[in-house]
């Protein structure tokens, strides 16, 4: 007699792992399970100090407790009784950076690769404030953009909505996210760019997601953008008083310590490419350093000045020193106008409650779109 069984009951038969992997990748910390079915896993904080819990979806250890001591920011790697989870108990503060599926390939089965960053406590805590769902997605979730209709010759302008997804970024004085304020006002800028009907707008992220810094560049570039702008905010520990928005261009030689000090920050977010290195990115961005033209740069300038006096108009507050030069890469596109905004201080309570308001969102808006109107010549009417 032949039974069959329905498909639901075999797809509950759990996943089997039979290999697990840890080691250093490119300066990550990289664990890979390997399965006979596509894995699908929770990463959580777990009760004891530094400790994270890998909940796996209907899986189990087929090999039995993983013989692994080890490796990067992971100290040891333990299996509950239940098989159905792993403890990591970890060096140091860290983050997931990128967690993907490989497919089958010779005699590896389905992986699940979890890659981990260090990070300062404040990120290890936001970012696993809730659980982690893996995998993830890292990549710009922009809609694509087309070759442009015969005779349209909007301008493409790219916004850039900075950090995301495991990276909140800076942190307000009540605990609301830098990610989620920039996403807001790119979001609104842009619904102000294209009601205008002069502008082609595309985001370099649509939600909560992480994009890396190079990958916003090339974002730009392959789309062949007018214009370049990378939204951020910023905050200041101890300091409930500093606040004013500041537009920054970018410059080998910063044109003050706190405008170098920022930008090591935003640049710190810049994750490592599989075989990559440091030393080997910074020759890239020296390279298109050199390639950069000098026109491109003035008009990068000369954008950032219209902006802070867009701002100031719109009797926004400015930073005393409002126009600002220092090594941002996610500036460094060589054939495109770029600047980056930096919104305010959100450890000042007052600039945050406003920079979080529609009205904020809305005034940030009107001045930027004005900025850009006067960039490129447009009449004040569609």
């Amino acid at each position: 007699m032949i039974i069959l069984f329905p498909a639901s009951i075999a797809a509950a038969q759990p996943a089997q792992i039979g290999r697990i992997s840890l080691g250093l990748n490119a300066g990550l910390t990289r664990l890979v399970l390997e399965a006979d079915r596509p894995l699908a896993a929770s990463l959580s904080n777990a009760p004891g100090g530094l400790e994270l819990e890998l909940r796996l979806e209907n899986a189990v250890l087929a090999l039995g407790a993983p013989q692994i001591l080890a490796a990067g920011v992971i100290e040891r790697l333990d299996s509950p009784a239940s098989g159905g989870s792993l403890r990591l108990t970890l060096l140091d503060t860290a983050v997931v950076d990128r967690a993907f599926l490989l497919p089958p390939q010779g005699e590896q089965r389905h992986r699940l690769v979890i890659d981990l960053l260090p990070a300062d406590p404040a990120a290890y805590v936001s970012a696993f404030a809730s659980p982690v769902a893996l995998p993830l997605t890292l990549v710009p979730v922009a809609p694509a953009v087309t070759q442009k209709a015969k005779g349209d010759n909007r301008k493409l302008i790219v916004l850039d909505p900075g950090h995301g997804g495991h990276d909140p970024g800076a942190i307000s004085a009540s605990g609301r996210y830098e990610k989620a304020l920039t996403l807001g006002v790119a979001q609104a800028l842009a619904k102000k760019l294209r009601a205008t009907g002069r502008y082609r707008v595309v985001l370099t992220r649509e939600r909560d997601v992480a994009v890396k810094l190079l990958d916003r560049v090339e974002f730009a570039r392959k789309r062949e953008a007018d214009l370049f702008l990378s939204i951020h905010a910023d905050s200041l520990a101890a300091d409930r008083a500093t606040r004013g928005a500041s537009v920054y261009t970018r410059a080998e030689d910063a044109t003050d310590r706190e405008a170098e000090a920022l930008a090591l920050r935003e640049n710190r977010a810049d994750q490592l490419a599989d075989g990559g290195n440091e030393a080997e990115l910074d020759d890239v961005v020296a390279i298109l350093l050199d390639l950069a033209s000098r026109d491109t740069a003035r008009l990068s300038r000369r954008f950032a000045g219209l902006l802070t006096s867009a701002l100031a108009e719109q009797k926004l507050p400015l930073r005393r020193n409002g126009l600002r030069a220092a090594n941002f890469r996610v500036l460094g596109a060589p054939d495109i106008p770029s600047a980056l905004l930096e919104l305010g201080y959100l450890s000042n309570p007052a600039e945050e409650a406003v920079l979080f308001s529609e009205t904020g969102r809305n005034q940030l808006a009107e001045a930027v779109a004005e900025a850009i109107d006067r960039f490129f010549g447009a009449a004040s009417t569609p």
